[in-house]
This record gives C-alpha cells, structure tokens and sequence, in this order.
C-alpha cells in the first residue's frame, strides 16, 4: 500500500485503553480504527453528518484485524486508513497502527456496506455520488476475509443485557461492543494468561437496546477460539473467531 494513501491521526494510549499489562485492549485497538474510518469520511466531506441528511449509513460487515504488537500507556502512535476496491454492494478499507519509527504493530481490513434507512435495504457503493471522493477501483486490491466455521457444540455460554451506552448514533448496537462481549466471555483462567493475536468479525443481524444477548464460547484447539453472539429470540446477530498467544509480560516502567 502506498503510505501517501492513507489517512493518519496520532493516537495517544491513556489508561482508560488498557489491560492490567498497561497495554491497550483489543477493543480499544478496533475502536481507533472505527474511529479514523469516520474521521477519514469526515474530512472528505462524506462523513456521518452528511450521510445522515440523505439517510444513509456505512454499516461494517466484516473485519479482519492482526495485532503484532500491542501499543502501550503513554506511548503515541499513529493509526491509519485507506479506502480500498469498491464493487458492487461492498467496499473494503484497510487500517494500520504504528509506532513512532513507522513499524507496524496493528494491521486489518474490513468490509462495508451503505444502508439507505428510507428503504430500509442496502445500496450499491457507485450509486452514490458521495461516494466519488473516495476514488474507489472496481479492479483493485481486494481483500477476502475468511468464513468462521460452525460450531456444533459450546464449552460455555455469557448473557449481556444490552444498555443504552451500548447504542451508537445509527440507533443500534455499536460495533465494538460485540468483541467487548466476546473478550469477556473467554473464562478468566485462560484470559490471565494469553493474549489476542488476531481476531475476525461477521456481523450479521443488529442488536438494539433493551435487547439480552448471548454469548457462546468454543475453545476450538490450543490457540483458537469461537463465538457466537446471539439475541434472546435465538437470531445469530455476530460470529468472532479468535487466534491466541501467551501474553506479553508487564513492560518495564521503571
């Protein structure tokens, strides 16, 4: 990827992002990269305010994130976007996280759609002309995230009762939070000791508020887990699969 394509914002790591190892969560990392999504859009003057006046929405579908090295308190970084191919109803945008030499620490991609909320239904990408400012390639990179298999049976199960503080401005549960419930749903005796070295996320239905979530947790193998995250009606509303490591030892702070 050429870097003079991609959107930068730097990123300070405050206490409120990180885990007891003084490194940022998973989900504060995909926070930041929703975040610069909508600060990309919006300083192309296609962001969430503009959208909202012709009622339509980017609704993220997929993400695909790798986590090399996670950033830690005090240290700033630099977290970057770029608006990849656009092909029919889908278009893909990367995101990167660095240091401050330029090394890469979090990288991912992610695929999205826009909703019209008059039609109630997706739209093509090139219908748009909102959409131009992004100078999207049908034959460009394109990147494929993979499916998450079925899991036939489940090591244990987590409810979550969704609040208001859950619901983001288009009106449904924000997307991070889902990984927030996965996190938590890894048992507390594994979590001590590993770490997220790469995550996946299909969303498939929307959570609102009011709503009782379920989680579903499978250890898959030594280094994989699963889950699904359904409402209290049994509709499967997102499905996460995790790749672990042993965690990072306490950073010297001495």
């Amino acid at each position: 990827m050429n870097k003079s394509n991609i959107f930068y914002q730097d990123q300070k790591i405050y206490t409120y992002d990180c885990l007891q190892n003084y490194c940022a969560s998973p989900v504060s990392v995909l926070n930041y990269f929703q975040e610069i999504a909508l600060e990309h859009s919006a300083a192309l003057k296609a962001g969430p305010y503009e959208l909202d006046r012709m009622h339509l929405a980017w609704i993220v579908v997929k993400y695909h994130i790798e986590i090399i090295d996670y950033p830690k308190f005090l240290q700033t970084v630099r977290v970057g976007t770029w608006a990849g191919a656009a092909q029919g109803f889908i278009a893909n945008r990367g995101f990167v996280l660095e240091d401050e030499d330029g090394k890469t620490m979090v990288k991912g991609q992610s695929h999205w759609m826009m909703m019209d909320f008059d039609k109630d239904h997706i739209v093509r990408v090139g219908d748009n002309e909102i959409n131009n400012v992004y100078q999207f390639k049908e034959d460009g990179d394109k990147y494929r995230i993979p499916r998450l298999k079925r899991v036939a049976d489940w090591d244990s199960h987590r409810q979550f009762a969704v609040r208001y503080l859950d619901i983001d401005y288009n009106g449904h549960v924000n997307n991070v939070r889902y990984l927030a419930w996965a996190f938590e749903a890894i048992p507390a005796d594994l979590i001590s000791k590993v770490e997220v070295a790469d995550f996946d996320i299909l969303y498939k239905e929307q959570a609102k508020f009011g709503d009782v979530v379920t989680v579903c947790y499978k250890k898959t193998d030594d280094t994989h887990c699963r889950m699904d995250i359904q409402n209290q009606d049994g509709l499967l509303l997102c499905q996460i699969g995790m790749t672990l490591r042993p965690a990072s030892r306490k950073p010297n702070h001495e």
